[in-house]
C-alpha cells in the first residue's frame, strides 16, 4: 500500500472522527484507519504515538470547533449560555466521541481555551475565588455529564430512552416516546432547562 506523504495530522484527524461517527469507537485501529487514507498503518504512527494519542487529537479538534461556534457578542451570561448550547450542539453530532472526552489522555489546548472562556465569563458575572472554581466546575460537570449520558449508546440511544418511557405507562412520558425524533427534541428542551437553571443558580454565588 503507496503512502501519501503529504498527509497532514489534520486529515487523520478528520478522516478517524468521520469513520467513528458512523461506527462505534471501539472499530477504530490504526489500521482502518490507514486503509480509509489509503496508507500504512505505520504511517499512522508518524503522527500519533498510540491510539489513545489520535482519541486525544480528535477530542482537542472537537473542541475547537465549539471555540469557534462561540459568539463574541452578548452579555458574559448569553456568552456562557452559548458556549454550553455550541458544546451541546457538537456532542449531539459526534456522540462516539463523547465519552471518549473522560478518558481521553494527554493536554487539549483547545480544551484549555473553552475552560478560560467559561472562566472569563463567570468572573464577568461577579465570580471570583473558591465560588469561582466551584461555579467552573458545576458548568463543567453538566455539560459534559449530561451529554456523556445522553449520547451513551448512540446511534440507538434516542430509540433506548423511548423504550424506557414506554414501560412507565405514564401519559406524560407516552406523549414524548410518540417518535425517536419527540424524544430527542424533548432531551434537548431538557438540556436547555437544566442549563438555565444552573446559571441561574451559579450568578447567586457572585461577590
Amino acid at each position: 500500500m503507496a503512502q501519501n506523504r503529504s498527509l497532514t495530522k489534520a486529515d487523520f484527524v478528520q478522516a478517524a472522527t468521520a469513520y467513528v461517527d458512523k461506527n462505534d469507537l471501539n472499530a477504530l485501529t490504526m489500521r482502518v484507519l490507514g486503509d480509509l487514507l489509503s496508507v500504512d498503518a505505520t504511517a499512522c504512527y508518524r503522527h500519533f504515538r498510540s491510539k489513545g494519542a489520535l482519541l486525544a487529537a480528535m477530542v482537542d479538534a472537537l473542541f475547537l470547533s465549539i471555540f469557534e461556534a462561540i459568539p463574541d457578542a452578548g452579555t458574559p451570561r448569553e456568552r456562557l449560555e452559548a458556549q454550553m448550547l455550541a458544546s451541546r450542539r457538537k456532542f449531539v453530532a459526534h456522540p462516539q466521541l463523547v465519552a471518549a472526552i473522560a478518558v481521553s489522555e494527554g493536554d487539549s489546548p483547545s480544551g484549555l481555551l473553552l475552560m478560560q472562556s467559561a472562566i472569563a465569563n463567570l468572573e464577568a458575572m461577579g465570580l471570583s475565588g473558591p465560588n469561582l472554581v466551584r461555579g467552573y466546575q458545576t458548568i463543567e460537570s453538566y455539560a459534559i455529564g449530561a451529554s456523556v449520558f445522553d449520547m451513551a449508546r448512540a446511534p440507538d440511544n434516542m430509540s433506548i430512552r423511548r423504550a424506557r418511557y414506554r414501560f412507565l405507562d405514564n401519559p406524560a412520558f407516552d406523549a414524548v416516546a410518540r417518535t425517536e425524533e419527540s424524544v430527542s427534541e424533548s432531551t434537548e428542551a431538557a438540556y436547555a432547562l437544566g442549563m438555565h437553571a444552573l446559571i441561574d443558580y451559579v450568578e447567586t454565588l457572585a461577590d
